[in-house]
């Protein structure tokens, strides 16, 4: 009896136990004191949170990649002037990623740092520019709310297909994003909870606070959750997708994505079989840019992005097959798209701007297989059909029947390459190739069936016909096939 009661009270202590357990770890949210901490004492939980507040101009400058300093510089014309990137409250005057800027407040732009063109965007008060055109235009500076997301990864791990039929991407890709937090950071400094471990935000958390940075999104032409890992499909991941991490001063959020990823892409055509293509795999704020309400967001990649798009340059990385990437072929550009949206509770139309980052590839098609699959064998089925010509005019059975066979193995050749391309409503110049061929295939057709009513009459008339036409005629050919694949 008394064992019994022993085993009955040490199963009431342990089920006792377990469920203090259970109640503990629930008190802590995502298994994290920090993440906790910040739950119970952020002012207000709703808010957004802006990385600055600014009182100037609204202007900022734009950027590109030097490959020999191996950092991001501010990007600048031939004259060494500052070319925008965008121009808040003045955008008609300001073109994006256009317009370079040669003194501000008659300071001589072409002759500062990096350093300094910065400190220049900060300036209170009436500033003056003078645009690269002349123009002087005077903006008297605002206070605005400022997000600078930063896209401190990318890295194109394969392409996979690049579908020119459907015009689809699908690559294989890591991302990193990051968004500085100095609300938290000044939340937690009379802590003990700030250190160098990544913490965890589960989806818990982000239903409690307003992680601005979950806005991010790549401008996909579909998204499949079985091959990728990332914020739309948190509930099945099991490594965390965002997080909180403290470094060199700084708490931001940290959000990764991976995965496989399919991506519409327009292609031209024209040049077909030796076009060069461009694909764009878009990064999107998710925020719009407000001038009423006086709120800006960028997305600014930074010097890993363009570090690991360098090594997938080489070709023994990206393995391309189909496609050659060109030479310094791979950059990443920003810009600003604007639209006109609906708005459903004031019933008004109203125009919008987000900044996007464009991640642009470009790429030449190998084409050695067009041209010595098709181009080259269509060339000697011409050939065949054009040295008939050399047959005596009389024996105009052999020569008929010499140019239709060709004229029909002509025909066949034409579909080979039909399935590398949509169908279109231009013509390439593969087309233009081989409708130029199908012509010059018929005329010794025509000429074989002419010259059989003839020959009886006038031979020597004939034979003189045919000698003009056989030596001009492929010369002709010649001409306006070179002339085809050089001017277009």
């Amino acid at each position: 009896m008394k064992l019994k009661n022993i085993i009955k009270y040490l199963l009431i202590i342990s089920i006792t136990f377990i469920v203090s357990s259970n109640s503990f770890s629930d008190d802590k949210l995502c298994g994290s004191d920090l993440i906790t901490y910040v739950e119970k004492n952020i002012p207000n939980t709703k808010y957004i949170h802006f990385n600055e507040i600014r009182n100037d101009a609204g202007i900022f400058f734009d950027f590109e990649w030097n490959k020999k300093q191996k950092k991001i510089v501010i990007k600048r014309d031939k004259n060494n002037f500052p070319i925008v990137r965008y121009s808040f409250f003045d955008n008609q005057n300001f073109i994006n990623n256009k317009t370079a800027i040669k003194r501000i407040n008659s300071e001589d732009l072409s002759s500062l740092s990096d350093e300094d063109l910065e400190k220049l965007t900060y300036l209170t008060g009436k500033t003056n520019f003078e645009l690269g055109n002349g123009k002087k235009i005077n903006i008297v500076s605002k206070s605005y709310k400022l997000n600078d997301f930063k896209l401190s990864i990318f890295e194109i791990l394969s392409i996979q297909d690049i579908d020119t039929t459907k015009g689809i991407l699908e690559m294989s890709f890591n991302a990193k994003l990051t968004n500085k937090r100095n609300d938290i950071k000044k939340l937690l400094q009379n802590t003990n909870l700030l250190d160098d471990t990544l913490h965890d935000i589960c989806s818990d958390a982000r239903d409690f606070l307003v992680w601005p940075l979950a806005s991010v999104e790549l401008e996909e032409f579909k998204y499949d959750a079985d091959v990728r890992e990332g914020l739309k499909n948190k509930e099945i991941l099991a490594n965390p997708v965002f997080e909180m991490t403290y470094d060199n001063d700084l708490l931001r959020t940290l959000r990764s994505e991976k995965g496989v990823g399919f991506f519409r892409q327009s292609f031209d055509f024209a040049k077909f079989p030796f076009d060069t293509q461009k694909l764009i795999i878009r990064m999107k704020t998710g925020v719009g840019n407000f001038l009423d309400e006086g709120k800006v967001t960028f997305l600014t990649p930074e010097a890993g992005v363009f570090l690991n798009l360098e090594k997938f340059l080489n070709p023994d990385v990206n393995k391309l097959k189909a496609w050659a990437i060109k030479e310094n072929g791979i950059d990443v550009k920003s810009k600003i798209i604007t639209e006109d949206v609906y708005d459903i509770y004031d019933k008004k139309i109203i125009s919008r701007s987000e900044n996007v980052l464009d991640i642009e590839i470009i790429i030449e098609r190998n084409y050695q297989h067009y041209l010595l699959k098709i181009m080259l064998p269509v060339f000697l089925i011409l050939c065949v059909a054009w040295y008939v010509l050399w047959i005596p005019t009389e024996k105009y059975e052999a020569r008929l029947n010499t140019s239709i066979i060709a004229l029909l193995a002509l025909i066949a050749y034409n579909f080979v390459f039909q399935d590398d391309i949509p169908k279109l409503e231009y013509l390439t110049n593969m087309d233009r190739f081989i409708l130029l061929s199908y012509i010059f295939c018929c005329i010794p057709v025509f000429l074989s069936i002419a010259f059989s009513k003839f020959i009886s009459k006038n031979q020597k008339k004939i034979m003189k016909i045919n000698k003009f036409i056989k030596v001009w005629g492929a010369v002709l050919y010649l001409l306006v096939t070179t002339q085809i694949f050089y001017n277009n």
